[in-house]
């Protein structure tokens, strides 16, 4: 059986808006974060699409003295003052890295701010620096559902061609100040995941657009050409950073050999995974994607030079959040697959996929790659004892770290594995509490009550011993 090479990063994953809170703390600006509001137990989730107006009344009540809404995301699980106990807790597990983000908002502010925001630079340093006092290695998303809400308001979001230049600005100050302690950068969250993510990741009002998928091909262009020109920025500032590329795997199965089925699980990968990191690995866009946007009646307006810069300019490392597979069947429709079980939320349990989308990214592009977040969410509450015994969280990472084996003795050049997540958090889409990834238990509910306890589940061990014998003893 093959090992884990010995400078394998073990670690775990959380994002600002989920964990820090702090919202109006340090200079920091109102982001798209902060006025989602809690949706527990809404099949929605929080994944909303904003009118004009709804942004409107929503920013009013946020800023009301008496608001409707809960905003979960304001308080978080109040890492912005606590991070020095949630390192030192990571620091016993024997943590090797931690994948987080900088909140752009509380560098910038408003996006296009004359100058960044000296405490927001001085805070993430403090924190950069007790992790490597910690033995553990930063791992930053630069742009992880954290978009300054002044950029929706007055830019169009990632729509809007300017952003381009303020989120490079923002990159660039982030290499700059930080680049001696982090050596692994992350442009963007999961930036393929433009439909259920339209408005936390694009920052884009739905009914400002006569065709909003377009619209939101369009945005991710600019993406595109922005993270282009920040890999050109970091590799003049230190050659030595990596900026890598992060998808959602969304691995799309037929639901029988039928070649219709067969043919629509194709599409799915390519247009929902593929399509994203081909451009920015590949350095184009893919002759597949451009026959799709044809058939769809989309037009991508390249300004002169994009084409070139994306070119030159490609990604070194891919990272993946992988979470469940779906399935297909011949119309194209997503259909239950009659071989996997599911969560309670309905996600597929499925350890073998996250062989088969690890391997198949590793025979197409063949660059370092690394597992950003993987977990399960449950509902859970401490028993009689004050405890946690979630063997099924410990049954599910055991599973999944058993195919990682298998991509080691294909030779696979996987470098990290940041399991989601080190502690409780605040939910991205519906901000609920309930449900629950960490290793270690958060007493905080869905209103923000509780002691705010710190509680170590059974699984914080369980990780713990996988790390001390580098993933040989699951």
């Amino acid at each position: 059986m093959a090992k884990f090479p010995e400078t394998f990063l073990w670690g775990g994953a959380s994002a600002a808006v989920q964990m820090e809170g702090g919202w109006q703390e340090g200079g920091k600006g109102v982001n798209v974060a902060d006025i989602q509001i809690c949706r527990a137990h809404d099949a929605h989730g929080g994944n909303v699409n904003y009118t004009r107006q709804s942004l409107t009344e929503r920013i009013a009540d946020v800023f009301s003295d008496h608001p409707v809404h809960h905003y979960p995301k304001h308080e978080a699980v109040d890492f912005y003052q606590r991070y020095p106990e949630y390192i030192e807790l990571m620091k016993q597990a024997g943590f090797k890295a931690f994948r987080m983000s900088i909140s752009w908002a509380r560098i910038f502010p408003n996006g296009d701010d004359a100058q960044p925001n000296a405490a927001g630079i001085a805070y993430y340093r403090q924190v950069f620096e007790a992790l490597h006092e910690a033995g553990i290695t930063p791992i930053v998303t630069l742009s992880h559902y954290d978009m300054p809400l002044a950029i929706v308001q007055h830019h169009q979001g990632w729509y809007g061609r300017e952003t381009i230049e303020m989120y490079v600005n923002y990159a660039r100050t982030c290499f700059e100040q930080f680049h001696d302690l982090v050596p692994y950068w992350i442009a963007v969250n999961q930036i393929n995941l433009i439909f259920g993510e339209s408005f936390s990741s694009l920052g884009m009002i739905m009914d400002e657009y006569e065709d909003f998928t377009a619209a939101k091909y369009q945005a991710v262009h600019h993406e595109f050409v922005a993270n282009a020109l920040l890999v050109r920025a970091a590799k003049t500032i230190d050659p030595q950073i990596q900026v890598g590329v992060m998808l959602a795997d969304q691995m799309t199965y037929p639901l029988n050999s039928d070649p219709q089925a067969c043919e629509q699980a194709l599409e799915a990968n390519r247009m929902k995974d593929y399509f994203y990191s081909d451009v920015q690995l590949r350095g184009e866009y893919p002759g597949y994607a451009k026959r799709y946007f044809k058939e769809h009646h989309i037009t991508i307006q390249m300004e002169p030079g994009d084409a070139e810069l994306i070119k030159e300019n490609t990604m070194d490392f891919l990272a993946v959040a992988y979470y469940y597979s779906h399935c297909v069947d011949a119309s194209g429709k997503k259909v239950a697959n009659p071989f996997t079980n599911a969560t309670q939320w309905g996600w597929t349990i499925d350890p073998t996929g996250l062989y088969i989308a690890m391997s198949s990214y590793w025979d197409r592009y063949h660059v370092p790659m690394m597992i950003a977040e993987n977990g399960i969410g449950v509902e859970e509450t401490l028993d009689s004892e004050g405890q946690i015994h979630d063997d099924y969280r410990i049954a599910y990472h055991r599973e999944h770290i058993a195919q990682m084996r298998k991509l080691i003795e294909d030779e696979v050049e996987l470098f990290a594995y940041t399991l989601w997540s080190p502690f409780d958090i605040v939910s991205g889409n519906s901000c609920e509490m309930e449900k629950r990834y960490g290793l270690i238990y958060v007493d905080v509910d869905n209103k923000g009550q509780g002691t705010r306890k710190l509680v170590k589940k059974d699984s914080y061990a369980w990780y713990r011993h996988v790390i001390e014998t580098e993933g040989e003893e699951l």
